[in-house]
């Protein structure tokens, strides 16, 4: 589900989940084993997150995954799912999006969660559907694309549930810079290859200090938040 390639010190993780890269306990499980595999690389500089899928970078949640899983397993289900986007969030090592298609709901959260983001300008939308869905917002989410956005684009991002397109998401903030479709992957390797020339240690060190606030929110308030929505009410 998550292909890693070499790259000098880059490693590409491509996602590789039925297209559309949704969201599963599986898929979770498999990209912490990514993770896992470059944190634990000495060789490795940096990452770069994409699909392998040139209409998609991933669509979020795997709603039909969900309805069919056990209920006792949503709660555990969204506390993984809250914790890889904590730990992309705070990766020691620098990591650059390509976003090479539709980047929706948890999909977009994932890019958030990069240093760098570099978009496609000719296909695909980031968005924000959560409340057309109903689905009630973590204060760990609310924190991130407040964080990477700003405040006020944050709120219209969830409120509006729009569909941005690539030069619609660059005037918010929600990506970085956007290029023809045959250069995203190049141009986010580049930037990869940038970051990845920092000092390991202080890079490591600068960003968690830049991103400790909205981490802490993930950190502490998330996993009772997500408790008191998937709990029954009595």
């Amino acid at each position: 589900m998550i292909k890693i390639e070499n790259m000098d010190a880059i490693r590409i993780l491509r996602m590789d989940n039925a297209g559309e890269n949704k969201f599963t306990m599986e898929f979770i499980e498999a990209f912490n084993q990514a993770l896992d595999q470059v944190e634990n690389d000495q060789s490795a500089g940096a990452i770069v997150i994409t699909g392998s899928h040139e209409k998609f970078f991933s669509t979020g949640l795997d709603l039909s995954w969900l309805m069919n899983a056990p209920k006792e397993k949503w709660l555990p289900f969204f506390l993984a799912m809250d914790s890889l986007l904590l730990r992309v969030f705070t990766f020691p090592k620098p990591a650059v999006a390509a976003i090479n298609g539709h980047a929706f709901a948890g999909g977009l959260f994932l890019a958030l969660c990069a240093d760098y983001r570099v978009m496609r300008e000719d296909r695909g939308f980031c968005c924000m559907p959560e409340i057309d869905l109903g689905i009630e917002l973590p204060p760990g989410t609310v924190a991130l694309i407040s964080y990477v956005m700003g405040k006020r684009n944050a709120e219209k991002l969830s409120l509006f549930a729009a569909r941005l397109s690539a030069r619609e998401a660059l005037e918010m903030n929600a990506v970085d810079e956007i290029v023809k479709s045959e250069e995203v992957l190049p141009r986010a390797i580049a930037m990869a290859k940038l970051l990845a020339a920092k000092n390991p240690k202080t890079f490591a060190q600068h960003k968690l200090a830049q991103r400790r606030a909205a981490a802490r929110v993930m950190r502490e308030d998330d996993p009772a938040f997500l408790r008191s929505v998937m709990q029954p009410k009595s």
